[in-house]
C-alpha cells in the first residue's frame, strides 16, 4: 500500500447497515493509529457503484458533512465484509448555479465519467447546467468534456441520487454527443447537446411514468453486436484530444472487435451455416448451452429451449448432466449453480414462495429440502420449479438445523423427513435430545425425546441407509434412528464401530456409496483426508485407499456419491472450496488437494475460500 493510500475495511454487514442504527467501520492510515467512525443509517456511505476495466468504483460519502465526496475502489468483497481503497481523487468541483444538483458516476468505453446536473428548484422542474468530466487515471485529474461524438449519456428518471446512470456508444450524429434526462413535472424526454450547450425537448412520451412515481423507468441498452453495422465497421484508433476536452473512444471497444469480412474473408461464428451452428450447440455442456442461446437471435433459434421430456436422454449424451453441481442461494431471489469441472455459473430465479431467505437443509435425487423462515419447509426441484410443501412445525417449535435428512424422493408417499436437535421437554422442562419427523402423507410433525448418550452433531447430514437413519457424531461415533409405524421410534448410539480417527480432525462426513456406508474425516486446515468403509459384519471401519470410478461431493447440508462419467473426475472428493475461480478437490491418488485450474500443483487451505450454506444437487428434469 502506497504512502498516500487509504484502505477501509467494512465488516459485519452491508455498508448501509439495514439492520442496525449505525454502521461502524475501521479507518487505517499510514503513520496513524486505528480509529473508528460511526455512520448514521440514514446517510449514504457508498453510491453509484461502477465497473470500469475490471475494477469496481463508487462514490464515498464521508461522515463529516464538511468533507468532499471522493472516488474509492472496492475490492475483496466477501459475504460479510469488503475493502475500499481511496484513489485520493475528489469529485470535480462545479460552481453551484441552482437550488439542487445530482452527480452521477458512470463508465463509458473504458473511461470513468461524472455527469453533474443542476436544477433550478428542489422539485426538479428545470435544468440550469450540465457538466461532464472524465478521469485521467495517469495523473488522477478530472478533465472537462466539451465533446463526445461517439457516445451518449442517460441519466435515471428517478429522483434518488443512488439511481444508476448509463452510457452507450452512438454512431448516429442525431443521438451521440448528448445527455438524456427527464424532469419532474412532465412526460418529455430532454437531451443536452454537450458541444453546443443546448437542451432539446422530444415529443411527449405518453407511457413514460413521471419521476416521482414509485416504479420509475430505467434505461435499457440493447445488444447490437450482430447487426449489419457491425460487419461493415472498420477498426478505428483511439484519439483523445485532452486539451480541447474532446472524447472519442476506440470504435472496436464500442462495437465488436471483428475485422471487415469483405477485406479478410474471415467469418464470425454467427455466419456459419445454420445446421452447423445447431451441431455446435448440441455438443455443448448445459451451462455453455444456456449461454450460447443468450448470445444472439441466431444462436437462440439454433439452440431451442430444453425439452424436459427428453432430459434423461440428454443425460446419457451429455456427461456434465451426470455430475452434481454446487448449489446455494446467493441472493434472496436467486438460486445459483456451479459446475465443479468447468467452473461455469448458472442462476435461476426462485419461485415467489421461496423468496425472502431460504436455507438448504438437504438434497437427494435432484430435490432440495429447504427451510423458509423458522417453521416452513419445502421440497424444491430447481430444474422443474416444482414445490412440495411439508407441514409447518408445531406450535412454538422452531427449526435448529443441527442435522436433517430425508429418506427418498418426495414424489414417493414413503418419503420421511427427520430433524435432530436439542429440544426442551415440556413435561420435565429440561433440554433433551429430540427427533422430529414428518411423512409426506402427514399434516404434522411428530416429536420424540431420547437420552443424550453422549452424542454431539458435527454439522453434517443424516444418511438413510437400509431402512434407518445414520448420523456421524462429532466424536466419530455412529447414531442410529429407526422409525416404526406400529411401534415407538428408537434411537441408539452404537458402541461399535469405534471412531477411526481419535483426534486431529476438523470435519467429518457420512455418505452412502455403491451400497456401502463411508465416513470421511478431514484434518485441520486440510492437512489430510481419510476415507473409511463400514464393515457391518464386524462393525469396524476399514481404510479406503481408492474410490475407483466413484467421486464424492461433501458439504454440511448434503453429501453425495456418484460414478464418474467424465474422464478425470473419478477417485476424487469435491468440497465447496475455491482457489481463485476453480473448485477444490482432494485426490485419493496423490493424497493432496488440487483444482482443475492448478492441474498438478497441490494447493492448501491458506490460498482457498470456503462457501457456506450450500449443498450438492444432481440435475434432474423429471
Amino acid at each position: 500500500m502506497g504512502p498516500n493510500e487509504d484502505v477501509r475495511d467494512l465488516s459485519g454487514g452491508d455498508c448501509d447497515a439495514p439492520n442496525s442504527d449505525k454502521c461502524v467501520f475501521a479507518e487505517s492510515h499510514i503513520g496513524r493509529s486505528l480509529q473508528e467512525e460511526e455512520i448514521v443509517e440514514d446517510n449514504l456511505i457508498l453510491y453509484n457503484p461502477v465497473c470500469c476495466n475490471g475494477n469496481l468504483y463508487a462514490v464515498l460519502v464521508p461522515s463529516r458533512w464538511d468533507s468532499k465526496l471522493h472516488i474509492v475502489k472496492i475490492h475483496d468483497i466477501q459475504p460479510d465484509s469488503l475493502k475500499i481503497e481511496s484513489l485520493n481523487v475528489f469529485l470535480p468541483v462545479v460552481p453551484p448555479l441552482g437550488a439542487t444538483k445530482r452527480i452521477y458516476l458512470m463508465e463509458s468505453c473504458g473511461d470513468l465519467f461524472t455527469v453533474e446536473i443542476q436544477y433550478k428548484d428542489q422539485i426538479l422542474t428545470g435544468v440550469l447546467a450540465i457538466e461532464i468530466h472524465r478521469l485521467n487515471f495517469s495523473n488522477k485529474e478530472w478533465l472537462k468534456v466539451d465533446s463526445a461524438k461517439d457516445r451518449a449519456f442517460f441519466l435515471p428518471p428517478g429522483v434518488e441520487q443512488a439511481d444508476a446512470a448509463v452510457s452507450s456508444p452512438a454512431t448516429n450524429s442525431d443521438i451521440a454527443n448528448r445527455v438524456y434526462f427527464t424532469l419532474f413535472d412532465n412526460n418529455n424526454l430532454y437531451s443536452y447537446n454537450i458541444e453546443d450547450g443546448t437542451v432539446s425537448i422530444s415529443s411527449i412520451f405518453l407511457n413514460l411514468p413521471r419521476v416521482y412515481e414509485p416504479s420509475s423507468p430505467i434505461w435499457l441498452m440493447p445488444d447490437l453486436r450482430f447487426t449489419n453495422t457491425l460487419k461493415e465497421a472498420k477498426d478505428k484508433s483511439n484519439t483523445e484530444e485532452e486539451g480541447g476536452g474532446k472524447v472519442c473512444g476506440k470504435e472496436n471497444d464500442i462495437k465488436e472487435d471483428v475485422e471487415d469480412i469483405d477485406d479478410t474473408n474471415e467469418l464470425v461464428l454467427s455466419d456459419l451455416p445454420f445446421d452447423m451452428v445447431k451441431v455446435i450447440a448440441e455438443r455443448l455442456i448445459l451451462v455453455d448451452y444456456l449461454h450460447f442461446r443468450a448470445t444472439c437471435k441466431i444462436f437462440h433459434y439454433a439452440a431451442p429451449s430444453i425439452q424436459w421430456r427428453i432430459a434423461l436422454q440428454m443425460r446419457v449424451e451429455n456427461p456434465s448432466l451426470l455430475s452434481p453441481w454446487l448449489v446455494f442461494f446467493e441472493k434472496q431471489s436467486v438460486c445459483t449453480f456451479i459446475d465443479p469441472k468447468h467452473g461455469e455459473k448458472y442462476d435461476i430465479n426462485l419461485p415467489q414462495e421461496l423468496k425472502g431467505g431460504c436455507i438448504i437443509c438437504g438434497s437427494q435425487d435432484g430435490w432440495l429440502l429447504v427451510a423458509v423462515g423458522e417453521k416452513s419447509t419445502f421440497f424444491f426441484n430447481p430444474f422443474t420449479q416444482v414445490i412440495i410443501p411439508l407441514a409447518e412445525l408445531n406450535g412454538h417449535e422452531t427449526r435448529s438445523f443441527s442435522c436433517i435428512g430425508f429418506s427418498s424422493s418426495p414424489t414417493s408417499s414413503e418419503c420421511v423427513v427427520v430433524e435432530f436437535a436439542k429440544r426442551m421437554c415440556l413435561e420435565s422442562g429440561d433440554d433433551k435430545f429430540g427427533v422430529e419427523s414428518c411423512r409426506m402423507r402427514e399434516d404434522h410433525w411428530n416429536m420424540n425425546f431420547f437420552d443424550d448418550a453422549d452424542f454431539f452433531f458435527n454439522d453434517n447430514s443424516a444418511v438413510f441407509y437400509r431402512g434407518a437413519f445414520y448420523c456421524l457424531g462429532k466424536k466419530g461415533n455412529l447414531g442410529l434412528l429407526k422409525l416404526n409405524d406400529e411401534e415407538e421410534d428408537t434411537w441408539e448410539v452404537l458402541t461399535q464401530p469405534k471412531s477411526p480417527c481419535l483426534s486431529g480432525y476438523h470435519k467429518n462426513f457420512l455418505v452412502e456409496c455403491d451400497g456401502e456406508l463411508l465416513s470421511v474425516f478431514v484434518g485441520c486446515l486440510g492437512k489430510w483426508v481419510q476415507v473409511f468403509k463400514l464393515n457391518e459384519s464386524k462393525m469396524t471401519w476399514i481404510r479406503v485407499e481408492s474410490l475407483g470410478n466413484y467421486m464424492l461431493y461433501l458439504s454440511c447440508s448434503s453429501s453425495l456419491a456418484v460414478m464418474a462419467k467424465t474422464p478425470g473426475m473419478e477417485n476424487k472428493i469435491y468440497f465447496p472450496i475455491f482457489c481463485g475461480e476453480s473448485m477444490v478437490f482432494f485426490s485419493l491418488e496423490t493424497k493432496k488437494f488440487h483444482s482443475f485450474e492448478s492441474k498438478d500443483v497441490a494447493i492448501d487451505f491458506y490460498s482457498s475460500r470456503e462457501k457456506l450454506r450450500c449443498g450438492w444437487i444432481e440435475p434432474r428434469w423429471c
